[in-house]
């Protein structure tokens, strides 16, 4: 096809690539030959490439049948066409598994050459062609001259056509018309020289009436004296007078925008632009009250200009905006979705005050709750509260507009919507002392069912006010549910680790005179105290002997209880040096001041130290890149971790006083760096980095090297700065060699683990155990995906439109999960995208890292986390 001599074309050859060097890869293993699937990706990238540069080339032919369209916009859409076969062609590579590298490759080639073809063609044809593609007024962008047309960038199909530098070019355009039209030049250009290079007749603005140039004047004329009178009549008159006014000033406006008289030419749309500018400042000094504008909309309904639904659930002022003639399409368009909205959320309001004024009619009743020990009412209690949580959110939303509502105008405005009365909204602190007083009244293994039923999973070992708070929780804002679980769980480890080092301090005396172990008999009493349920993180330091301790043997009962105590002591450590997580709100309301910048402490973000209100020391890092999506990222990767038992230290998306988006981090105290040598690590140690790669890999992050890694003063182990989560999200790999961020001082501290083991570097008797992943598994698998997906909601949703890192690749997914090309994929698309690859991802964790351990790493025993647990 075609010459095929274009020099262009070396560079995609199918084929298998080099093998690398044995000293890059972890074990020595024959180079794989390409799949079927990568041999033909490439086979097709390659065909689409060759077409493309036909196509932008002629006379070469697409077919020996068929010649390249000499057309402009023929022959775009044919390449088009070919640019997205290169760019489905580059996805399936990446499928097959292509490096990350040949993928950027590949991607940088496509882009070169549709910018080439682009540059070459001169600017009709790129008009011309952009406004075949839907572009309004082409010819009003690219009026300097200087640098690159801006059509080049526009027309480019290997950009998304929904990114922000697109729209920018579009909306110059279109301002630069409203410039026009308002009489004003562009470019020394008047709104007919722009019709006639378009070809256009000069607007009618929806002409309903053929006028003369008589009656424009008219109307010209009566346009402005309603203006002045409703001026007039809106600082000095009654409501009736200013209603009346209204409806005048909106009529002459309405006639004056629909005239159509060629006769006048660019001076009627001039007239009719400088009447609307008129009446919007009219409007917009004054107060438009739902009383001012009932007879507006009287015969607006009558006329069928508005439907009931609009008139009962807008406020004066939009409802004013939709009925204006002069209110562009897309916001008319809009005021109706916002009104059937409202109509939905007063429906849900009703439902959910009826389900609550049912137990909790208020008015200094008690609660009427069941028995919490009768038969399912854990689930009508847990329901409950969940509704009243609910309630006050809608309540709060539907309190914003009600009242300036048309529906909300009769003498008893709250009779159909009472959830809506601003005297019936949930009280969260008068609610949760109701509750309290009825839960004084139930037993507490009663009450931890119900909040078992609300998704507390340590429900068991919960204290009675830890319960009720964790309940209460659902409606009121004060407390936090996953706080509350972390406080419970650290009193558990604190009480477990009092109870170890009790039991440590009661064998001492049987130890043998020489400092050896202990006996069989007194190990065997120390094991029967300890707590079953100890299996997380890294041994204090132990005092050194005066005799060094004979070591026990690997695998036997003496060993495993050690090993144990060091469990229990890390756990201990870990809980009581990193900060619990706060309530986000709580922070956000903190000043935080100016902060000292600082540069010692790593990373690629600027830094700033402040002191909290308690006096301890906290991290600001500033995102100027992203306008605050980064933030948003870390602080949400932190609590998901916290949530999954990995210990995070927690993180919030903060905004400073001086507007400046990132996040903020309390600092470790006293914390030090966690020494790199694989060789010299524990087996609690490897424990803790495996179950933290657990938590890593569900958030994408792959930036664990050893300068994010601290031991903290009492022992524990706690990786930082997860600032790269979700960045690789659909690209990363569960691999001992994939690191994204380099290798050297920049490899994960996993990888230098996995490799060490693989490569026999770890201490003796120190192994990868595959059962240390198991509960961090659990924990994650546990999360309901509706609280992820609420979790993420702002990563996701900001990310978007800050176009972060995973962006193109959740692109990718949500075109083939739609149907659609790229291009034509929304935010919002993206963002789901995003939320549905975190829910696989979580609930694939137990499978990928079966199959990792087992197959990567060589560990039978992997196998048995499938079946949910680990040997």
């Amino acid at each position: 096809m075609g010459t095929g001599s274009k020099s262009s074309h070396a560079s995609y050859a199918v084929g298998p690539t080099t093998a690398p060097e044995a000293n890059d890869v972890v074990a020595e293993a024959p180079a794989q030959p390409m799949s079927d699937e990568e041999v033909q990706a490439k086979a097709d990238l390659l065909m689409a490439m060759n077409l493309m540069e036909e196509i932008t080339d002629p006379p070469f032919a697409l077919d020996p049948e068929d010649e390249v369209p000499t057309d402009p916009i023929e022959r775009y859409n044919a390449f088009v066409g070919q640019v997205e076969q290169a760019q489905e062609a580059i996805e399936k590579l990446q499928e097959a598994g292509a490096s990350d590298e040949e993928i950027e490759a590949h991607t940088k080639a496509l882009k070169a050459q549709t910018l080439a073809y682009l540059n070459s063609l001169d600017e009709d044809d790129l008009r011309e062609i952009a406004e075949a593609e839907g572009f309004e007024h082409p010819a009003l962008v690219g009026l300097s001259g200087k640098g690159q047309h801006p059509l080049v960038h526009w027309l480019d199909p290997a950009y998304p056509g929904d990114i922000p530098s697109k729209a920018k070019i579009q909306a110059a355009a279109l301002s630069r018309y409203n410039e026009l039209l308002a009489g004003e030049t562009v470019g020394g250009m008047t709104l007919a020289d722009l019709h006639e290079i378009e070809g256009s007749e000069l607007p009618v603005s929806n002409g309903t009436w053929k006028a003369t140039p008589q009656e424009v004047k008219a109307a010209m004329a009566a346009s402005v004296v309603s203006i002045a009178d409703y001026n007039d009549a809106a600082k000095l008159g009654s409501s009736s007078e200013t209603a009346q006014a209204l409806q005048v000033m909106l009529a002459a406006e309405q006639k004056l925008a629909t005239a159509d008289c060629p006769e006048y030419g660019e001076e009627l749309e001039k007239s009719k632009a400088h009447a609307k500018m008129a009446v919007d400042d009219a409007l917009n000094h004054s107060h438009l009250t739902p009383w001012m504008v009932k007879p507006l909309v009287t015969d607006a309904l009558a006329s069928g200009q508005l439907t009931e639904t609009e008139a009962a659930h807008l406020s004066g002022r939009e409802l004013v905006t939709l009925l204006r003639p002069t209110t562009p399409e897309s916001e008319a368009s809009s005021l109706k979705e916002i009104a059937a909205k409202r109509q939905e959320q007063l429906a849900d309001l009703d439902a959910a005050y009826g389900a609550h004024v049912g137990m909790a009619p208020g008015g200094g009743q008690p609660l009427s709750l069941p028995p919490a020990g009768d038969p399912g009412a854990s689930q009508v209690i847990a329901a409950w509260a969940q509704n009243a949580g609910a309630l006050h959110g809608m309540q709060q939303q539907v309190h914003d507009w009600y009242a300036h509502s048309q529906q909300c105008q009769g003498e008893t405005p709250y009779a159909e919507h009472p959830g809506a009365d601003p005297w019936k909204q949930v009280e969260p602190d008068g609610l949760t002392s109701s509750f309290n007083t009825w839960a004084k009244a139930q037993k507490l293994a009663d009450l931890r069912t119900v909040a078992g039923e609300m998704g507390m999973d340590n429900n068991g070992t919960a204290t009675r006010a830890q319960v009720q708070n964790y309940i209460a929780a659902s409606f009121n804002p004060k407390y936090d549910q996953q706080a509350i679980k972390a406080k419970v769980t650290a009193d558990v480890a604190k009480k477990e680790a009092a109870k170890a080092a009790k039991a440590a301090a009661a064998a001492a005396p049987s130890a043998k005179p020489d400092g050896g172990l202990a006996s069989d008999e007194a190990v065997q009493a120390l094991a029967s105290k300890l707590p079953k349920n100890s299996a997380t993180a890294t041994p204090k330091p132990a005092a050194t002997a005066a005799k060094p301790a004979k070591a026990p043997k690997p695998g036997s009962f003496n060993a495993n209880i050690q090993a144990l105590m060091a469990e229990v002591q890390q756990a201990k450590a870990t809980s009581q040096d990193v900060p619990a997580y706060m309530d986000p709100k709580e922070v956000a309301g903190w000043s935080f001041g100016s902060g000292t910048k600082v540069s010692n402490l790593g990373g690629t973000y600027a830094k700033t130290v402040h002191a909290g209100p308690d006096g301890s020391q906290w991290m600001f890092k500033a995102d100027h890149n992203h306008g605050g999506a980064l933030g948003h990222t870390e602080a949400a990767a932190s609590q998901v971790l916290s949530l999954g038992g990995v210990p995070a230290v927690p993180v919030y998306h903060h905004k400073k006083a001086d507007g400046t988006a990132g996040s903020i981090q309390p600092l470790l105290k006293d914390a030090k760096p966690f020494t790199s040598s694989p060789s010299q690590w524990t087996q609690s140690q490897v424990d803790a980095i495996v179950r933290s790669h657990v938590g890593s890999w569900f958030v994408g992050e792959h930036d664990g090297h050893q300068d994010n890694w601290l031991a903290t003063p009492s022992g524990g182990l706690v990786q930082i700065d997860r600032g790269q989560a979700f960045k690789h999200y659909g690209l990363d790999k569960l691999s001992v060699d994939y690191a994204p961020s380099g290798g050297g001082g920049f490899t994960p501290i996993h990888q230098k683990l996995y490799q060490a083991a693989l490569g026999g570097g770890l201490a003796k008797g120190v192994k990868i155990s595959p059962a240390a992943a198991h509960p961090v598994i659990k924990k994650f698998e546990s999360m309901p995906d509706a609280q992820l997906r609420s979790i993420l909601h702002s990563t996701a949703h900001e990310g978007v439109k800050a176009g972060v890192a995973w962006v193109p690749q959740m692109r990718s997914k949500a075109a083939k999960a739609l149907k659609v090309p790229q291009s034509q994929v929304t935010h919002a698309q993206i963002a789901t995208a995003f939320l549905d690859h975190a829910v696989e991802r979580k609930n694939n964790l137990r499978q990928n890292f079966a199959d990792f351990f087992v197959k990567q790493m060589g560990l039978p025993s992997g196998a048995s986390l499938k079946h949910g647990g680990g040997s």
